[in-house]
């Protein structure tokens, strides 16, 4: 086995669930996923929906 391919492999497929882990979590607190805010944001009505309005 090639080992340190497997602890490579490992800490990358760790930090891509970390990733989608809080992207969902802000994501749930309303919050934007560039963490600049919402108010001069073109994409913010895809982003949010009717609900931040």
């Amino acid at each position: 086995m090639d080992w340190p391919t497997i602890i490579v492999a490992a800490i990358i497929a760790v930090l891509v669930a970390l990733v989608i882990f809080f992207h969902f979590r802000n994501k749930k607190k309303g919050k934007g996923s560039c963490s600049c805010g919402c108010s001069g944001c073109a994409m913010s009505d895809i982003c949010h929906g009717e609900k931040q309005k």
